[in-house]
Order: structure tokens, then C-alpha cells, then sequence
């Protein structure tokens, strides 16, 4: 028996803020903005962990609905 296999489900920054409202659109421009490493003049900071989840077409910038909800789930578990 093969695992069932899902399409992602790609939404917009709105899109996803609709579906998900504990987060605004802002805030999530701020993740995905912190999702990859970044160098800085003090060095390397460490991403959030989302970039996985996000596509970026052109301008469109495209985060895979299942795939941020899992993220959230592991988020603030090292307490």
C-alpha cells in the first residue's frame, strides 16, 4: 500500500493570513523576510526554519499551507 501523497496547497501572503488568522499579513512577510540565514556585519544569523515552504515566482511569493502549519508545530517546543 503506498502513503497517500498530497499536493501542496500554495497561498499568497493574504491568502495564507485568511486561512490562518492568528498570523497578519505583515507578520508573515516578517517570517518568511527571517526564513533563510542572513549575513550581517556581526556575522551569519540563523534562519527561522521556513524557508523550505516557500516559493518565490517572479515577484509572487508562494508558502505551502501544510508546511507552515507543521512549522508552527514546531516552533517554541525547546522551552
Amino acid at each position: 500500500m503506498h502513503p497517500e501523497t498530497t499536493t501542496p496547497n500554495w497561498l499568497t501572503v493574504n491568502l495564507l493570513s485568511e486561512s490562518v488568522p492568528a498570523f497578519s499579513p505583515a507578520a508573515i512577510r516578517n517570517l518568511i523576510f527571517k526564513s533563510a540565514d542572513r549575513k550581517t556585519s556581526k556575522g551569519v544569523i540563523k534562519g527561522n526554519g521556513l524557508a523550505p515552504h516557500i516559493r518565490r515566482i517572479g515577484a509572487k511569493v508562494l508558502i505551502n499551507h501544510q508546511g507552515f502549519l507543521s512549522w508552527i508545530e514546531t516552533q517554541g517546543t525547546g522551552a
